[in-house]
């Protein structure tokens, strides 16, 4: 058989290469995986698809040409850097090793690629990027301006003209930093909205292209708000600077920065003194005046004679913005929908629907009235009985907006952003309909059409499209835990977040800018190494022990993706330095993690799970968590693995020892009689006497429990159903498709009576929500850590799971649910491309059929099911496997379409 089977790969392989074609000119060309970059950093890095017709092909090599203008690149004149033929399978996170780069500066590079056989592509068609300013000092000729203000709550509006001399711009970069949001315009048209927030000292700049935006005579004008603190906005204090750089055909510049000059005024309409809105700290109830609306203030020929002159801080930098400001790449992305609905209940009352929860901001024209009259609005996530939006479900956040009307037409607008699907409008002068009405939904960096996946379970897929949206609502300055009560960065909602939008809709820059903060947050507050539980935030010092343990993990799953080694090579000393903290509370004695040091009240030594009702029993007493330990293992073990790939050797031995301890010791002092996992030691050294699911799926997902014990465990694991909350969410799909219990996760993701996503669902949940009871406790209603299970879905469902960085080596093993579910597709984003799988099953036959970019090497499973042979029909040719578990293997298969056949 084994003979055939090589035979047969050798005469397929013979065929190809004489028949093989050029590979195509790569395309997709990607800076900082952003296309045409605006305001890269000194050290950029670089990607591109690769374009094969043939089959089963690789990218042997690369070879980048950069140039500092495209008439050099043409001619093939590197002058910048030409990386030379270079062997490698990637095709992204390739590192700039060329000369020193100038801030402000266009570069223009392309990029050819040799298949297996040796043969190249042409080159790409060139593209190019823009880099940002440095240092302070290339900030020169801009100083940070405010208003004067005592306001807790400022809106403002600065604005300046600028002449350009008559002739042809070649390039306009404006690059500017605001606290802590702004809206940019040139002449009227609006260029851009931001900001990331982040603590003064590390804060960010944004870059934009205007280059079709100027003219002979410019208006430039910005409105900021600036709110005081909040979790995930440090307070920092209310500051503008930007800075515009036009380069003509000629080689000459002029450049444009803010100063006094800028004329600057409050936003009259905004009332700056309204109530909190409560949560933590999201900001102010919006109080809208339309009769002090301005019109046209953004605009050229506007009348700005009684404006102030602004208030000069001075250069950057100035305390606090002590730092060199950061390039943020990340943009908001923005959409206008209709409502699915608006209900007229009478006198002027209305409910707006907008058919789920959404992030963003209401836009509504009224007309008439009376002058002076208040429209009030609320909003909400449950209607009461009488049809209006209840009060009392609100996440405890004031969702009231209040606008007073001006007696003509008057735009109803907010700048700040909240998360619900209800909107009352009480007193409206107008008949309000799904044509009159819109709401502007809002989410940075992400691509949900890329999203895609079918079953022929409907509910698997009404989970599937309640996941995928609920990142979109959590992708906002940061991966924030709601849109809606705290708007906060936290690390263990974030990494939910961030792992779902990597893998279903190719989300990469969020992700890098928010790991990278977070070990800001090591820098600023923890020596030990431990990391803020949220961050950035305005109470500062803050930790919980197992989101700190958690960002290994969420690191390691960020290279699996993107393969991106500069970064763990440049951060790894601070990475390895939340190893060394949970290593350090080691007990010499049993080996266990014991009193892992953070978190004060709930969370000391660990939070487990949250909201409390969420730990399902959990034995909270015990001081030697079962849990706390299963991460010390991941992150010992992921210490070990990235030291081995940046070279660390001693590293890797010594954390290589360390995760084989602990694992070891958890097997021995935390299996019972019985011969599963209790919840820990208590204090006195003895077993809980509480067996929990969380104990027990930790040590299954991770692949420490000896093979004696793993029927009890697996079994331990199915009878408490869904008994974990969204913090450890993740590992119970995780444990239940390595185990390939392929009913009882089909349970898990459908059952309406379990706890779960599916009973929210016919609870009316258009969001993941905090708790799986969260409508009985009133926790929010749209928290996207619960889209952790999109995780399994993918590896299990539909059955892919990169095993090499960067996706060169993938897996592709759909569970075998026999029948319970007849069919899957859906498509998988990569840094190469959508990897597409589709497989449908019956009682006899199952066929699967894998479509793959070049580049992509994939280990496929095909179930064995009752026969005895080894062959399995791909394209039509029968093909020897070889015999993995429940399956059969074929290994190493290469790119294009293939169709998978085999008889049960």
């Amino acid at each position: 058989m084994k003979a055939y089977f090589f035979c047969f790969l050798l005469c397929l392989t013979s065929i190809l290469k004489v028949n093989a074609a050029n590979p195509g000119s790569p395309t997709n060309l990607r800076t900082s995986d952003k296309i045409n970059t605006i305001g890269t950093n000194d050290h950029p890095f670089f990607g591109w698809y690769v374009n094969d017709i043939d089959e089963n092909e690789i990218q042997s090599a690369y070879q980048i040409l950069l140039a500092s203008s495209a008439e050099k690149l043409a001619k093939g004149d590197a002058d910048i850097w030409d990386s030379g033929k270079t062997k490698s399978r990637l095709q992204n996170y390739i590192d700039f090793n060329g000369k020193t780069l100038s801030p402000a500066t266009r570069y223009y590079w392309k990029v050819r690629t040799w298949d297996k056989d040796g043969n190249v592509s042409p080159y790409a068609a060139f593209t190019y990027f823009d880099t940002g300013l440095f240092k302070a000092a290339d900030w020169n000729g801009a100083l940070w301006i405010r208003r004067e203000s005592k306001d807790v709550n400022d809106y403002t509006y600065f604005r300046k003209e600028v002449s350009l001399v008559n002739k042809t711009i070649k390039k306009a970069i404006v690059y500017l930093s605001a606290y802590h949001n702004y809206e940019l315009y040139i002449n009227g048209d609006i260029i851009g909205k931001g900001l990331a927030h982040h603590y003064p000292q590390y804060a960010y700049y944004n870059a934009y292209d205007v280059t079709g935006k100027l003219k002979s005579i410019n208006t430039l004008a910005a409105m900021t708000h600036w709110y005081g603190g909040g979790q995930g906005r440090p307070k920092g204090d209310s500051r503008f600077i930007l800075k515009l750089i036009v380069t003509y055909e000629d080689g000459t510049k002029a450049e444009f920065g803010t100063d006094k000059s800028w004329k600057q005024i409050p936003v009259a309409a905004f009332n700056p003194a309204t109530a909190k809105r409560g949560g933590e700290g999201i900001g102010f109830v919006d109080v809208i005046d339309s009769r002090k609306a301005l019109t046209d203030w953004n605009k050229p020929d506007f009348n700005d004679a009684d404006w102030q002159q602004s208030k000069e801080i001075g250069a950057h930098p100035s305390a606090p913005f002590t730092g060199e400001l950061q390039p943020d790449l990340t943009r908001r992305i923005e959409k206008t929908i209709k409502p699915v609905a608006v209900k007229n209940l009478g006198n002027g009352r209305y409910i707006i629907d907008l058919g789920k929860i959404y992030a963003g901001v209401p836009d509504i024209s009224f007309a008439g009235g009376k002058a002076g009259d208040t429209v009030k609005m609320l909003g909400g996530f449950v209607l009461k009985e009488d049809g209006t939006v209840s009060e009392k479900i609100n996440q405890s956040t004031n969702l009231t907006y209040s606008f007073v009307l001006n007696g003509n037409t008057a735009q109803f607008k907010p700048i700040v952003y909240l998360g619900y699907q209800y909107l009352q409008v009480n007193n409206s002068p107008i008949v309000l309909t799904t044509e009159n009405v819109k709401f502007i939904v809002r989410y940075y960096e992400l691509e949900p059409e890329r999203a895609n996946f079918n079953s022929s379970n409907p509910m698997l897929n009404k989970v599937w499209g309640l996941m995928t949206h609920s990142v979109t609502l959590g992708a906002q300055e940061d991966f924030v835990d709601t849109p809606t009560r705290e708007k906060g960065g936290f690390l263990s909602d974030g990494w939910s977040q961030a792992v779902s939008a990597m893998i279903t809709m190719g989300e990469r820059a969020m992700n890098h800018r928010v790991l990278l903060q977070f070990l800001d947050s090591q820098d600023q507050y923890w020596p030990d190494g431990r990391l803020n539980a949220v961050y950035p935030n305005a109470d500062g010092k803050r930790d919980i022990p197992d989101f700190t343990q958690q960002y290994l993990l969420w690191v390691w799953d960020y290279y699996l993706q993107t393969g991106n080694t500069e970064f763990l090579k440049t951060n790894y000393t601070r990475i390895k330095k939340v190893a060394a903290y949970v290593s350090a509370y080691s007990n010499p004695k049993t080996g266990l993690i014991e009193k892992l040091a953070g978190g004060s009240g709930p969370y000391a030594y660990g939070i487990i799970d949250w909201p409390s009702n969420m730990r399902y029993g959990y034995d909270m007493e015990s001081t030697s968590r079962t849990v706390i330990s299963a991460y010390a293992y991941a992150d010992f073990d992921i210490i070990a693995k990235i030291a081995t790939i940046i070279g660390q050797s001693a590293d890797a031995d010594l954390y290589r020892a360390k995760a084989v301890a602990i694992s070891k010791a958890i097997n021995k002092e935390l299996i019972n009689k019985d011969g599963v996992y209790i919840d820990g030691l208590l204090s006195d050294g003895t077993q809980s006497k509480h067996v929990s699911q969380h104990a027990n799926m930790f040590p299954l997902a991770l692949g420490i429990v000896p093979a004696a014990n793993k029927k009890a465990v697996i079994n331990t694991i199915k009878e408490r159903k869904m008994s974990v909350g969204m913090v450890t969410l993740r590992f119970l799909p995780q444990a239940l498709g390595l185990a390939e219990e392929a009913s009882q996760l089909l349970k898990l993701y459908t059952n309406t009576q379990w706890d779960g996503w599916a009973k929210n669902i016919t609870q009316g949940a258009t969001a993941t929500w905090e708790s799986w009871n969260a409508l009985e406790r009133n926790d929010s209603m749209c928290h996207p850590w619960g889209t952790s299970g999109l995780d399994g879905m993918q590896q299990y469902f539909l059955g892919v799971r990169s095993i090499k960085p960067q996706h060169e080596l993938v897996e592709i093993k759909p569970l075998d649910f026999k029948g319970e579910l007849k069919n899957v597709s859906g498509s998988v984003p990569t840094d190469k491309g959508d990897i597409k799988v589709a497989w449908e099953r019956d009682l006899k036959t199952y066929q699967l059929t894998l479509q793959s970019p070049a580049n992509v090497t994939a280990n496929v499973y095909i179930p064995k099911g009752t026969s005895s042979s080894l062959i399995v029909s791909v394209n039509g040719k029968p093909v020897n496997g070889k015999i993995s578990g429940n399956y059969i293997l074929l290994s190493g298969i290469g790119s294009g379409k293939h169709t998978f056949k085999r008889g049960l």
